[in-house]
């Protein structure tokens, strides 16, 4: 069987003393609920900008999706030139992002995909990475292996959170509470009602490596698509491969494997079961007589569920580039919906075209001091499906960061 997210992890330091702030409300933490890209910008930006952070975390070690699910292609950083999509002090947090990464593995690199353009790295390398650099900044609390438990929202604002932390309550009065769980699981502790549902497929992805240098190399990488998709049809390849897609990873040798499917769907034994079979049927093929099975990523969730914002983003603001005056960052990637029932939908927004994304897509509707940042802001299902990817989860993350920090200190 193979372990989920088997690669090296860097270790986080458990602050196990009370968390709770000494002092005056002046000296109230930003509560950040999960450790992915959006939480770690928001931690680092509102930290950089003069605020103490609690950031909890529910797994044993930071990083999200890219870490857990194997994400080596981090997509939304860049545009279809190449250009940075976001200036000023959130696009300076993600250009530091870039650099060390790139110092940390030199393989780490700008490419293109279609008509995007992504950052390819290793999914360890950004999980040291990143912990390193919170490690860095004393104004960030990092507890991994804890949990907000309960919210206090009576009238209409957050007066208190409950978390977790090894088996112990802690009782805290946070400045702002801040869910970038992804599944806005913090918010349905206040109520289940603030949340829409989640509207796309899953994806898992496994690494593959031995495999020969150049084996997906154009038009070897389209042949082998057009390949997997008739050993489907014709019964030699479970139902499951049916969307799977094949590319290769910052490793000569690496190549990666995404499969879709339904989060209801998913059952690690049985897709563990499909992964071996696909494995051996892709032995008997050119470039692939080495390859050896080396990680299986945790399931990657792209929609798992979006909260009831002040605002709710949408496909039209999008598609015409459309600023607010509340903007906390800005987007360009493509609408790319893994549709529950219809599979992919890709469509490229017009040329040259960036969307803001407010702050009042990030505000809870009716709960004061309650925000939602990366994959579960509030947003049609179509919008989200462009604004979830990394680099917009970072600059969602760093642009709400800086606006609290500014609002606890101004």
């Amino acid at each position: 069987m193979i372990e989920p997210g088997a690669t090296e992890r860097a270790p986080v330091e458990v602050l196990s003393a009370d968390p709770a702030p000494a002092g005056d409300d002046a000296l109230a933490p930003i509560l950040v609920a999960g450790a992915g890209a959006a939480g770690l910008a928001c931690a680092l930006a509102a930290a950089r900008g003069g605020a103490p952070v609690l950031l909890c975390e529910r797994a044993p070690t930071i990083g999200g999706t890219v870490a857990n699910a194997l994400i080596h292609t981090l997509g939304g950083l860049f545009d279809e030139a190449g250009e940075p999509v976001l200036e000023g002090a959130t696009g300076a947090l993600l250009a530091e992002l870039v650099a060390r990464l790139k110092a940390a593995d030199p393989r780490t690199a700008p490419r293109r995909i279609g008509r995007t353009r992504v950052l390819s790295v290793d999914p360890a390398v950004y999980r040291a990475v990143v912990t390193g650099w919170l490690a860095e900044e004393p104004r960030i609390r990092c507890l991994t292996g804890s949990e907000v438990v309960a919210i206090d929202g009576a009238d209409g604002r957050i007066a208190g959170a409950t978390v977790c932390v090894g088996g112990q309550l802690h009782r805290l009065r946070p400045r702002a509470l801040v869910d970038t769980t992804g599944e806005a699981a913090v918010v349905r502790r206040l109520d289940p009602d603030l949340v829409e549902p989640g509207e796309a497929l899953a994806g898992l992805v496994a690494v593959l490596r031995g495999v020969a240098p150049g084996t997906l190399a154009f038009p070897n990488g389209v042949a082998l698509i057009r390949h997997l998709r008739a050993a489907v049809a014709a019964g030699a390849l479970p139902a499951a491969c049916a969307t799977l897609w094949p590319d290769r990873g910052v490793g000569t040798d690496e190549v990666y494997l995404k499969l879709n499917l339904p989060t209801a769907d998913f059952d690690p034994e049985r897709m563990d079961a499909v992964l071996a079979g696909l494995h051996d049927w892709l032995r008997r093929l050119p470039g692939f007589a080495a390859a050896r099975l080396h990680a299986r990523g945790a399931l990657g969730v792209r929609d798992g569920g979006r909260i009831r914002g002040a605002y709710r983003l949408t496909e039209a603001d999008l598609v015409a580039g459309r600023r607010f005056p509340d903007a906390v960052c800005r987007g360009c990637w493509p609408i790319e919906h893994w549709h529950p029932n219809a599979g992919v939908q890709l469509q490229y927004l017009p040329p040259g075209t960036r969307y803001d994304i407010p702050l009042r897509a990030l505000t809870v509707r009716g709960v004061a001091g309650l925000y939602a940042a990366g994959r579960c802001l509030s947003a049609e299902p179509r919008a989200q499906a462009s604004a979830r990817v990394v680099g917009t989860c970072w600059g969602m993350g760093a642009g709400l960061g800086r606006y609290l920090a500014e609002s606890a200190l101004g």
